[in-house]
């Protein structure tokens, strides 16, 4: 076997899953860039909402409920 085949990603190493990865990467670039340039369009940029909402037998039991970090 290769070592390309038996290579390990450090963001897998870390525990990370690709997607926390790039989470983790797009933010730190935000956070880098001048000041100037952080704008709250820019910074918020990596912001997403979740909602819960439950059903049953396809419908649904109650209102969306946003999900905390």
């Amino acid at each position: 076997m290769s070592a390309v085949a038996n290579a390990t990603t450090a963001w897998r190493k870390a525990g990370l899953s690709y997607s926390s990865y790039l989470a983790i990467a797009a933010r730190t670039v935000r956070d880098s860039l001048k000041k100037e340039v952080q704008t709250p369009q820019v910074m918020n940029r990596g912001k997403t909402d979740a909602a819960f909402t439950k059903y049953e037998k396809g419908s649904p039991q109650s209102d969306p409920i946003p999900l905390q970090e």
